[in-house]
């Protein structure tokens, strides 16, 4: 199973009618994760990561978002990056294949330009004692109520250029900020008066409006793809005396680059190698970062699975893009870059 080598792509305009669905699970670490399904004779159903990358990780045993139920629809894609759908793109047959659910396909998405939106929680809000004390943009003229997640995207744009770390989404479209420096967004505690933007949302048009962290170039074919997004734990909206709150990653994913044995771009800091988590390798990048951020370093990228390499500029980018990564980390000579953030 292999599901992520991380290349960036734009998600377009959306097909005419919901064929691509993105199923996130319970235990998604970002807001965006899951597994690709598609719909075929009125049924739903998973699609192999045969040559939808590169070779097989033999580490892994499960699918990285989770196993699907029902058919394997696709196997074998072979696209080249300019169909309208997934489903323009050759395959070996609908249903024409041997795998099972193990090997489902996951795709992360984030919006371009932002590092990764976290999900909080739902917490009660108190008027004249607000636990989030700056109302910093109003949408609630321009609702879309099937597709709150954008307006989640565009309270999380404006958030970053302010330079807030949390951000709140409060009666069905005011987004709600704080500079302190110790966040209060559970002052007055947890709630229960939030929306799941998943349940929302029918149809959700990545529209020029999120960048997918997507496996290999085949990928590329999720292009003009329209989404639904479902069992989203908690994501979501609050009423008019809740906040749903996120918060941002400490780091800005900048994807996979080169590095060759004989001309380093960036210097290895730490080794983590031998503590490697398959299941979840989002915990190196975790410790990469907190050995960074101790030396006070811009960038660090995650080499050959464990290894931790820094760098103070953007010498990472020498040798120019890679597509030889995996799961946000590097494989031999390739470096999953990241930037430090908070």
């Amino acid at each position: 199973m292999n599901c992520a080598i991380f290349i960036f792509i734009v998600f377009h305009a959306a097909l005419s009618e919901d064929v691509i669905r993105l199923v996130q699970p319970p235990d998604a670490t970002y807001v965006g994760q899951g597994r690709v399904e598609v719909q075929h004779q009125g049924t739903w159903g998973t699609i192999c990561d045969d040559e939808w990358s590169f070779e097989d990780a033999t580490v892994a045993k499960r699918a990285k978002f989770g196993q699907g139920t029902g058919p394997v629809w696709l196997s074998k894609m072979m696209c080249t990056g300019r169909e309208k759908s997934l489903t323009d793109c050759p395959h070996q047959g609908w249903g024409e294949n041997s795998c099972g659910h193990e090997r489902d396909a996951g795709v992360s998405c984030l919006q371009e330009g932002l590092p990764q939106i976290l999900e909080v929680g739902c917490y009660r809000d108190a008027q004249g004692d607000r636990a989030l004390n700056n109302m910093y943009a109003s949408l609630r003229g321009n609702i879309d109520w099937h597709n709150l997640r954008s307006l989640v995207t565009r309270c999380a744009e404006r958030a970053f250029e302010l330079g807030y770390r949390y951000f709140g989404v409060q009666f069905y479209g005011e987004c709600w900020g704080d500079d302190r420096p110790r966040p209060t967004y559970d002052k007055h505690g947890a709630g229960k008066g939030c929306t799941d933007a998943s349940q929302a949302l029918i149809n959700y048009d990545m529209s020029s409006e999120l960048m997918g962290i997507v496996e290999s170039k085949d990928a590329q074919s999720l292009e003009r793809a329209s989404f639904s997004l479902l069992n989203s734990r908690h994501s979501g909206v609050g009423d008019e005396i809740h906040n749903f709150v996120y918060r941002f990653a400490t780091w800005r994913d900048l994807g996979c680059w080169r590095d060759t044995g004989d001309g380093r771009t960036m210097t290895m800091l730490e080794n983590f190698r031998g503590q490697i988590d398959w299941f979840h390798l989002e915990k190196t990048v975790e410790k990469c970062y907190e050995a960074a951020k101790k030396k006070n370093k811009k960038y660090f990228a995650i080499q050959f699975y464990g290894e931790c390499w820094v760098s103070d500029t953007e010498s990472y980018k020498v040798h120019g893009p890679s597509t030889n990564c995996w799961n946000g980390v590097g494989r031999d000579y390739d470096n999953y870059v990241y930037e430090v953030l908070f």
